[in-house]
């Protein structure tokens, strides 16, 4: 495919996801091109040696706005609509693997932007939950239609780079700053909006594919036959392609709250493409990734708690 590569996007306490990311587009995907979208000043070296990866972070990014106004939980994503090296990407959350020829869905000759096809209908509650105020959103965007739309989790989309205008963006940004709330949960609410709007104003091509599957939606014997794991790697039952995300609990290697050996799998994998790391030494390797992103993990939580508690001493 003509200038198309796949975007990751990732943080200090997902990276260690973000190779088996990798390393499941490398085993399925073949050689496309990777693109690391980087939140923060760690060090990604090692998936730009193995697999050639590109990076995008605060240091060789063309729009200075981008640079200074969206990196961080709920924002970092649309970055990719304007610096992406590719005209045409897949861009995935860190937490995903592919399973099969994904790049069957990649339909750019009909389609600016594929997103994913709600396996069921979301009620109003949900709605408010997830991603809008809905009363609030009536009276701001009285023009929208909201009811009966196919939202999704963004965390799985092949977009086209430039189908946005940045003025747009930096509207929405604009209006998240007066008007928290409105729009809920990081990009999942304003995003949606964006992409729904923008396909009524005729302004892009929105098509819908079975392109994500989340975890936590299906009961985990379900996830565990339809994605096995077999000596010799993973077990592709016929043409399936999806991209497995992990929401909600994180696929560690010894979690029990989630089907995780599909990630482990190509997290060892990628162990032994960069380092040739395998057995007992790559598994030890997993846990010592895992015991670290948890302390990390923790002591945002902690830091967290004690911001609000200082916050309520203040008032």
């Amino acid at each position: 495919m003509e200038d198309f590569g796949v975007i990751v996007i990732c943080c200090d306490q997902d990276y260690l996801f973000a190779k088996g990311t990798c390393a499941s587009i490398r085993h399925f995907l073949g050689d496309v091109p990777i693109c690391l979208l980087v939140d923060g000043t760690f060090s990604v070296a090692e998936v730009e040696k193995t697999y050639g990866a590109k990076v995008i972070n605060r240091l060789n990014m063309t729009h200075e706005v981008l640079k200074k106004r969206s990196f961080g939980w709920g924002t970092t994503r649309m970055i990719a609509f304007w610096e992406s090296p590719f005209k045409h990407f897949l861009i995935v959350d860190a937490d995903v693997a592919i399973w099969g020829n994904v790049l069957k869905y990649a339909n750019f000759n009909e389609f600016d932007l594929i997103i994913d096809r709600p396996c069921y209908e979301y009620s109003d509650d949900t709605i408010a939950e997830f991603f809008f105020d809905i009363p609030a959103l009536e009276t701001y965007f009285p023009n929208f239609r909201w009811r009966n739309r196919p939202f999704v989790c963004p965390a799985v989309l092949f977009g086209t780079r430039g189908i946005f205008s940045l003025e747009e963006y930096i509207e929405i940004l604009d209006f998240n700053d007066k008007h928290p709330g409105v729009f809920k949960y990081g990009d999942m609410g304003f995003l949606n909006f964006m992409m729904f709007r923008a396909a009524d104003e005729g302004r892009l091509r929105l098509g819908k594919e079975d392109i994500q599957l989340i975890v936590p939606d299906f009961p985990q014997e379900d996830v565990k036959k339809r994605f096995p794991i077999k000596e010799t790697g993973p077990e592709v039952k016929g043409d399936d392609a999806i991209v497995i995300h992990w929401a909600g609990p994180k696929p560690t290697v010894s979690t029990k709250k989630a089907y995780s050996e599909p990630m482990s799998f190509f997290r060892r994998k990628f162990l032994q493409d960069a380092r040739q790391l395998t057995g007992f030494t790559a598994s030890l390797e997993l846990q010592l990734e895992d015991w670290q992103r948890n302390i990390a993990v923790y002591n945002r939580k902690i830091r967290k708690k004690l911001g609000k508690l200082v916050k309520a001493g203040k008032k």
